[in-house]
């Protein structure tokens, strides 16, 4: 999916963890950006083409569909399956 992006801020991922750090566009034309799918506490990965070719992470508030659509997080709660208990190595 296309994105506009209109961020001041982007993530960024290290060896020694996560910050924060200021984003600015050179023109418009540098905020368009592919989302890979990838979501994580608020921030979405955006292939960014016209502005570096590189990856980045950027708030979702902060994205727009191509055409001007809001774009929203939405949480999917996963039930994890319940192991069977294995007795077998408890006998001796």
């Amino acid at each position: 999916m296309k994105v506009r992006v209109r961020a001041s801020r982007e993530a960024v991922f290290g060896e020694e963890g996560v910050g924060i750090q200021k984003v600015s566009f050179g023109s418009e034309k540098n905020t368009l950006g592919t989302l890979t799918g990838m979501t994580l506490a608020g921030f979405c990965e955006v292939e960014m083409p016209d502005f570096d070719g590189k990856k980045h992470w950027y708030p979702i508030e902060s994205l727009t569909g191509e055409n001007g659509e809001k774009l929203v997080e939405e949480v999917i709660e996963i039930q994890a399956e319940e192991e069977e208990e294995d007795d077998s190595a408890e006998e001796e």
